[in-house]
């Protein structure tokens, strides 16, 4: 087991940059570690995969050094700890709009004391060979990164209490889903995003924690960077691939 260098990488202050993984391709999930991204997160919102395809996407990647987040698909209880169970260092939870969801989905994605989650020895243990299992679930607690998602006009009515909830590490931003919350969708630059932006920064700066933000944007990525956000992600594995797909083909017939 290796520690989770990206809440290192947070807790000294830098940024880290991420993507997201939609393609369920072993190979997709290695060049993108090889790449060097500081963390990749399988994005099992928008994608169709489940704890079995994640397992064998997080061994790929895993082999190449990465750092591997799961989006799982909802606050299930079940769904964080299949997740969790196959290996990912961190999730990323949809629609985390009240203090009482937050502090569930710590509830479930943390061992005693801090949590509840199902005891046993699966691959995030190393099948319990590496350790005893009440060191594994010391290790697992302070390894663990939960990032929760402000993507809807509901999470501002508590966004300081949800911050304020032990075992949350991050808030992030999902600007889409955000503004078409606010009856603007698609406009992710508006100014009542930005207005979310700046109360996101407060809060996770009041309680000592990290501001997070989706963008397919290399130059809104520094920007976001520059106003104070750390756990970014950059497009997904898709969006570059057919990006450079295009570019190519327009190249060569242009």
């Amino acid at each position: 087991m290796r520690n989770n260098l990206v809440k290192e990488k947070l807790k000294k202050g830098k940024c880290a940059f991420g993507v997201f993984a939609n393609g369920i391709s072993p190979e997709m999930m290695e060049i993108m570690a090889l790449a060097g991204f500081d963390f990749i997160c399988i994005d099992s919102e928008h994608a169709s995969s489940d704890p079995q395809t994640n397992r064998l996407l997080l061994m790929a990647a895993e082999a190449r050094g990465a750092d591997v987040f799961i989006r799982v698909p909802n606050k299930i209880s079940s769904s964080i700890l299949q997740n969790l169970d196959v290996g990912a260092k961190g999730l990323l939870v949809p629609q985390v709009n009240s203090r009482k969801e937050a502090e569930q989905v710590v509830y479930d994605g943390k061992y005693f004391p801090e949590g509840m989650r199902g005891v046993a020895t699966p691959r995030a243990s190393d099948y319990g060979m590496s350790m005893p299992i009440k060191d594994y679930m010391k290790w697992a607690n302070e390894n663990l990164l939960i990032a929760v998602q402000c993507e809807n006009v509901k999470c501002l009515d508590e966004l300081d209490e949800i911050a304020a909830v032990d075992g949350v590490d991050v808030i992030f931003i999902g600007p889409f889903d955000l503004s078409q919350s606010m009856g603007i969708p698609g406009q992710v630059y508006d100014e009542k995003i930005e207005h979310v932006m700046e109360l996101v920064l407060a809060a996770t700066k009041k309680h000592g924690k990290y501001a997070g933000i989706y963008t397919g944007s290399i130059e809104m990525a520094k920007k976001y960077r520059d106003m104070g956000f750390q756990y970014i992600i950059v497009g997904s594995d898709i969006k570059h691939f057919s990006t450079e797909c295009k570019r190519v083909v327009q190249e060569l017939k242009g």
